[in-house]
């Protein structure tokens, strides 16, 4: 959220302070850390794999895109239709009625069907960081018959593929990038794939230790000495964006090992930290996090059109009103929405409010 607005409300605090100062080390590793994403498309594919893979039965498909419309897409089209009559007036000023009316007419039917990751340069547009859900969505059609298949590893075979799924991931980003737009390439939801499965072998893994109970329990310490190295590691690969602008390649799963140590040590045993993380208010936010995801743009929007003087005194106001519309976007309008919807496709979901949240 702040990555795509400080700049307006706070001149001067951007992703241009020259590598190794203190504005660089503000921006990278506090106000912009450039990872999230990627991070939440393996946390997907592990929260939808325990969800739907468990029982190690096929995936019921009607269930599963069910629960995933009614999940996503209600907001999700909210936020298009808010934010279409800005970027329709932006290119009137630019090019005139017609050809305006015309462009955006496509834009918003390209991010309708969740095709804006594929294409960005001509797709592009509308609440920007929503091109993760063109993503997300291009995993979910892959979910029943990729998810399934990767249940069925186990032993060397799950280590094998996982590692042949993160080289041949990497390697696949290599070789297209010297070839495409920046953007394309971070975008673009095939090169994302690998990291969504990757997190589909950690669930996997995890769920055949605890049919072992031979083996002993994870203990706090051994779950802390995990995290505490793999927070550690993030730090310290988060400095090379500054270094590289040229390519941000923290964004296209270079982090994943890192992710599933993170995911890997607050699943597996009781901490303090995990302790903490289910304070009632982080749960509160962590249910609208979806709703602050996509709202937060169209909102800057507004703001930006105020042009306001004092941009720095009015960015609580924004911030304020991000969260707290996001709040009341969860329990007033996305969960009434959801249910109505499953309802109507005479559908039962099985996802629990949290990992409905979690798995966008």
């Amino acid at each position: 959220m702040t990555r795509h607005t400080i700049g307006f409300f706070v001149p001067g605090v951007n992703d241009m302070a020259p590598a190794g100062t203190a504005r660089s080390f503000l921006w990278h590793q506090i106000i912009a850390p450039s990872f999230s994403v990627n991070f939440f498309f393996l946390l997907s594919g592990y929260v939808l794999a325990l969800a739907y893979l468990r029982d190690g039965q096929g995936v019921a498909k009607g269930r599963f895109f069910a629960a995933r419309f009614a999940r996503i897409y209600p907001l999700y089209l909210v936020t298009l239709l808010w934010d279409t009559p800005g970027l329709l007036m932006d290119r009137v000023a630019r090019l005139g009625w017609t050809t305006a009316i015309a462009k955006t007419v496509g834009t918003l039917a390209a991010h309708l069907v969740m095709l804006q990751g594929w294409c960005p340069a001509r797709l592009s547009g509308l609440d920007g960081p929503n091109w993760s859900l063109s993503a997300e969505t291009f995993f979910y059609l892959c979910f029943p018959v990729l998810g399934v298949a990767l249940w069925r590893m186990r032993g060397m075979r799950l280590w094998t593929t996982a590692v042949c799924l993160y080289c041949g991931g990497q390697a696949a980003v290599w070789l297209v990038q010297p070839h495409l737009r920046v953007d394309t390439v971070l975008v673009n939801p095939l090169l994302h794939l690998s990291t969504f499965a990757l997190g589909v072998l950690l669930a996997r893994w995890q769920a055949l230790r605890l049919r072992q109970p031979e083996l002993p329990p994870v203990r706090a310490w051994q779950a802390n000495a995990v995290l505490v190295g793999s927070l550690a590691a993030l730090f310290v690969a988060n400095q090379f964006p500054a270094r590289f602008p040229e390519y941000d390649f923290t964004v296209t799963g270079l982090l994943a090992p890192i992710f599933m140590g993170v995911i890997w040590s607050l699943s597996s045993a009781r901490t303090l930290a995990t302790r903490a993380l289910s304070a009632r208010w982080l749960v509160v936010l962590g249910n609208s996090s979806y709703a602050l995801y996509l709202i937060h743009i169209p909102m800057f929007h507004m703001f930006k059109y105020l042009r306001p003087q004092n941009r720095l005194e009015l960015y609580p106001v924004y911030l304020a009103a991000c969260v707290g519309l996001s709040v009341a976007s969860f329990y007033y309008f996305e969960t009434p929405a959801r249910r109505w919807l499953l309802k109507l496709f005479h559908s039962r979901t099985m996802e629990s409010p949290e990992a409905a949240s979690i798995a966008q």
